[in-house]
């Protein structure tokens, strides 16, 4: 069965769509070039800008100091952009919510249940984090996913330096973690609760940490579920 078209928009929260495409290549390229920073919220995206000038500019030394010492910086600097911008894409991206869209994309529910799990009591253990929630299908709390889901998890930043340093390096682990066992999760940190009132406001909250009822009184009018 083909999968549903990808709709892309300029920014997350846009209402015009830019285009759609079922193209499983164009899909691929458009997030390898957006890296999904549309989604994201200020402290989540000078995070990963700081990240990709770190990444660039160390194997940019890398390469000048050691395979290429005579190449022209330039085209160096190119190299090793793109080669940060593929590492940030695959290990602090999507890759498996992209891979969605391609035709023969298919994973086993129970394997994807059993991760999802996984995923949850990583997140708990973080003492520190005090808000986060599943959205979209699996807020739903079916008993197993579909073949072709994806795990939408939000995580709310807490305030202060170190909590911004904290959550996005969470962020940088769970996706390289989700990377590796092949699980699509769709995660995004944002700055306040309110950013989760950009989505359908009829569809339920999952509440996955909610330590001081912060999203219980922000959204009495909305459906919450606890994640078991």
């Amino acid at each position: 069965m083909q999968p549903k078209a990808k709709t892309f928009r300029f920014r997350a929260s846009s209402t015009e769509p830019w285009f759609a495409t079922h193209s499983c290549l164009v899909i691929l390229a458009v997030n390898w070039v957006a890296q999904g920073m549309r989604g994201m919220d200020p402290k989540e995206l000078s995070f990963r800008l700081l990240l990709l000038v770190a990444l660039t500019a160390a194997i940019t030394g890398s390469l000048l100091f050691g395979p290429a010492p005579g190449a022209p910086p330039e085209a160096v600097l190119c190299l090793a952009l793109g080669l940060a911008h593929s590492i940030n894409f695959t290990l602090n991206g999507q890759l498996w919510v992209c891979l969605r869209y391609c035709p023969a994309y298919r994973r086993d529910p129970v394997v994807l249940a059993t991760r999802t799990r996984a995923l949850i009591r990583r997140v708990r253990r973080s003492a520190w984090l005090q808000e986060a929630v599943l959205i979209g299908s699996a807020a739903r709390l079916r008993s197993l996913p579909g073949a072709r889901s994806d795990i939408d998890l939000r995580l709310i930043f807490p305030p202060g330096w170190d909590g911004w340093l904290r959550t996005n390096l969470l962020l940088l682990e769970l996706r390289a973690w989700a990377c590796c066992v092949g699980l699509p999760l769709d995660l995004y940190a944002y700055d306040h609760p309110a950013q989760l009132r950009r989505f359908e406001q009829t569809e339920p909250l999952a509440l996955v940490l909610d330590r001081q009822a912060r999203l219980c009184r922000g959204f009495a009018n909305r459906e919450l579920v606890q994640v078991p």
